[in-house]
């Protein structure tokens, strides 16, 4: 049956592919045996396979009930045979018989090995889900690998991650050989494989990214408290800092711009607006609305149906506004507040 080459093979296996359980091995080699055996001679239940990784055996086991006169070979012996297997055997007893053949033919070898490849496979298969899924929202580096519309493949290594239409960054083209930063947002076990799915788009990423950029962060000197984006165009990132010596809007822009202008550059030149976060809801509204200038006392609130009515300069309210009106739709976004922004009457006009 299994030699001892067959066990040191298993465990040489097991170190070459770094392969943690063992033991899913040698329950693989146990149903294998056990499948091979009762296809080929007896397909009874009362069988069992005993793989021994301590003494390098295995052995093929019929539990049989001790009676005076056998009606059912199967699942029976008679007295006089068991006590020649077991001295001590008594009637209503049940024994073990060793039915390990020794002429377990070709099939049932065959039968074997296909039987502990798939559960070989299975394995892996699981570690491999085990191993993603515990890395589920962080950010990967992957390589792509191929294209096929709708969906881009990128390399991670050990199995290749799939961007689908609907997580890409809009008009942003993809080419073999180019390694992007993606975020694992769901990793799945379907059938005999594992799906690692990417964005490109998802707002876990651009905090991600800043804080490959900004130590402060990633070192929680400067804490975000929300993120809002309109992939590969603009994004707003709400800021905040514990410490008073730290201006946290300051450090992420840094000099010239040069930190949140690096992050942009790895989400397809996305614009990024980092905002200082106030607990004062007409502070913060005026915030968001950057790069226009906005005076938080030109605020007026409506708690109950979160809802702001926003007076900003003539001169301010077209980036107010945005391009089709996208920056004040991410500032309400950002805020939970919906936003009435109009211009501030003067006298003249008044008048």
């Amino acid at each position: 049956m299994l030699t001892e080459n067959l066990f040191l093979a298993i465990d040489e296996y097991c170190k070459v592919r770094d392969f943690k359980k063992k033991d899913s091995m040698y329950r693989a080699i146990q149903s294998g045996l056990l499948l091979a055996y009762k296809r080929t001679y007896n397909g009874a239940d009362n069988v069992d396979v005993i793989v021994d990784e301590k003494n390098k055996v295995c052995r093929i086991i019929e539990k049989k009930i001790v009676v005076a006169r056998v009606k059912d070979k199967i699942f029976q012996i008679a007295l006089i045979e068991a006590i020649k297997i077991k001295p001590n055997a008594c009637l209503g007893d049940m024994i073990d018989i060793d039915v390990s053949p020794s002429d377990f033919d070709r099939i049932a070898a065959d039968v074997v090995k296909q039987v502990v490849i798939q559960k070989i496979h299975d394995a892996e298969i699981d570690e491999l889900f085990d191993e993603y899924k515990a890395r589920e929202y962080e950010m990967v580096l992957g390589e792509v690998s191929k294209m096929t519309r709708p969906k881009v493949f990128i390399n991670l290594g050990k199995i290749e991650g799939i961007l689908p239409e609907e997580e890409k960054i809009r008009n942003e083209e993809y080419h073999v050989g180019t390694k992007i930063h993606c975020l694992i947002f769901s990793v799945q076990k379907r059938q005999r494989e594992v799906l690692v799915l990417l964005s490109r788009t998802h707002p876990q990423l651009l905090k991600k990214l800043m804080e490959l950029e900004i130590p402060e962060l990633k070192q929680g000197l400067i804490e975000v408290r929300n993120i809002v984006r309109e992939p590969g165009i603009r994004a707003k990132i709400a800021v905040f800092s514990k410490e008073e010596k730290i201006d946290p809007v300051g450090t992420c822009i840094g000099a010239k711009g040069s930190r949140i202008n690096a992050v942009g550059r790895h989400l397809n030149d996305e614009k990024i607006d980092v905002i200082r976060w106030s607990d004062n809801h007409q502070m913060f509204i005026a915030n968001s609305l950057s790069p226009a200038k906005v005076v938080a006392a030109n605020v007026i609130l409506d708690p109950d149906k979160k809802m702001a009515r926003v007076m900003v300069d003539q001169a301010f309210f077209s980036l107010a506004i945005g391009k089709e009106g996208l920056n004040v739709k991410l500032a309400a976004r950002l805020t939970g507040y919906k936003l009435d922004v109009s211009v501030i009457e003067t006298t003249s006009t008044k008048s």
